[in-house]
C-alpha cells in the first residue's frame, strides 16, 4: 500500500491503522488495516461507467450473489415509489442496500471486505475480492443518503455479535467491514451478547425502508467510520462515539489509484474539535458533545 493514508483530508502515517491483534480468544478491536476501504473520492462518475459491466462478472462467478441481486430488482421497485431519494441516487445503489439486508449474502460480503485490502493486487485478483462493483454500489449509497452528523449523533444505535471484543489501548477504531446496527436494543442482542457496542455515528444511514428485515430497526455503517472508544457499563461492552472522520488506505483502486495526494480536497466530514479527543470518560465526552450539539 501507499506509504500513507487518510483521515478526513489529513494525511496520516501508515501506523495509525495498527495490525489487528487478537488476544486469547478475545480479538483487539482496531483500526482493522487489512480492510478494503475505498471512498471512490473523485471518481464516482468514472466508475459509474465501469461498474454494470463488472457486476455482470460478479453475479456470473457467485450464484448466491446472482440471486440476491436479481432477487432485489422486485422489492427495489416498491421502496423507491415510497421514499425521497437524493440527487444522483440510482437503482443500483438502492438494489445494493437490499441485496446486503439479505441473509445468505452479507456475510460472505464483509469477509471479502475485512481480508482483501491489504494491497491493491490482492483486491483486483477476481479470486480473492470478488464483490468490486458491489462494494461500490453499497458505498456510494451510504454516502449519498447520509444526514447530518449532528442528528445522526444522537440516535443512539446498538450492536451485538457473538465474538469477544478487547480494546486494550487508547487508539481510535474502525468495524473496518460494513457494520450493521440497530435503534432497538433487544434487536440488537438477539444478534449476540458476547460483546454489545453503544454507538453514535455519523456515518451510519437507516436502512430500514430498503431491508428485507423491516423490524431490525437497521442503521448500516460504512467501513471507514473513525470511532473514539469508551468502556460500557455492564459486561464485555464498549461505547463507540464518532469522530466524524474517515480513514481510507485506498481510493479508486480499480482506476489504479492507491494515493490520496489529488483527492484531498474531495473529501467530506469535519474533525470534533480538538478537547473531545481528549475526554477522560464516556460521560466527559457526552457532555462535551452535548454542548456542541445543543437544540
Amino acid at each position: 500500500k501507499n506509504a500513507s493514508v487518510m483521515i478526513t483530508g489529513l494525511a496520516c502515517p501508515r501506523v495509525c491503522c495498527p495490525r489487528k491483534k487478537k488476544l486469547g480468544c478475545q480479538v483487539e478491536l482496531s483500526m482493522m488495516p487489512d480492510a478494503f476501504d475505498d471512498q471512490y473520492i473523485g471518481c464516482a462518475e468514472e466508475t459509474d461507467g465501469i461498474a454494470p459491466e463488472l457486476l455482470k462478472e460478479e453475479k456470473s462467478k457467485s450464484s448466491v450473489f446472482s440471486r440476491v441481486w436479481e432477487n432485489s430488482e422486485k422489492k427495489w421497485e416498491l421502496v423507491k415509489k415510497k421514499i425521497s431519494l437524493p440527487t444522483g441516487f440510482k437503482d443500483a445503489h438502492g438494489r445494493a442496500i437490499i441485496a446486503y439486508s439479505d441473509d445468505d449474502f452479507h456475510s460472505e460480503l464483509n469477509e471479502a471486505v475485512r481480508e482483501n485490502g491489504t494491497s491493491r493486487a490482492r483486491y483486483m485478483a477476481h479470486f480473492q475480492f470478488k464483490f468490486k462493483a458491489f462494494h461500490y454500489y453499497l458505498t456510494r449509497a451510504l454516502q449519498l443518503l447520509r444526514g447530518r452528523c449532528d442528528v445522526m449523533y444522537k440516535r443512539t444505535v446498538y450492536r451485538g455479535v457473538f465474538v469477544s471484543f478487547q480494546h486494550t489501548g487508547s487508539g481510535h477504531i474502525r468495524f473496518g467491514y460494513f457494520a450493521s446496527s440497530s435503534f432497538d436494543l433487544e434487536i440488537a442482542k438477539i444478534f449476540g451478547t458476547a460483546t454489545l457496542f453503544t454507538i453514535h455515528t455519523c456515518f451510519g444511514v437507516e436502512i430500514r425502508n430498503f431491508s428485507h428485515f423491516q423490524e431490525e430497526e437497521e442503521v448500516l455503517i460504512p467501513v471507514y467510520e473513525i470511532f473514539s472508544v469508551f468502556p460500557g457499563q455492564e459486561g464485555n461492552s464498549f461505547v463507540l462515539r464518532s469522530t466524524n472522520q474517515t480513514c481510507s488506505h485506498f481510493n479508486c483502486a480499480y482506476l489504479g489509484s492507491e494515493s490520496w495526494a489529488e483527492q484531498e480536497k474531495y473529501l467530506g466530514g469535519n474533525s470534533l474539535p480538538q478537547g473531545f479527543h481528549k475526554a477522560k470518560s464516556s460521560v466527559e465526552f457526552n457532555k462535551r458533545i452535548s454542548h456542541l450539539y445543543r437544540k
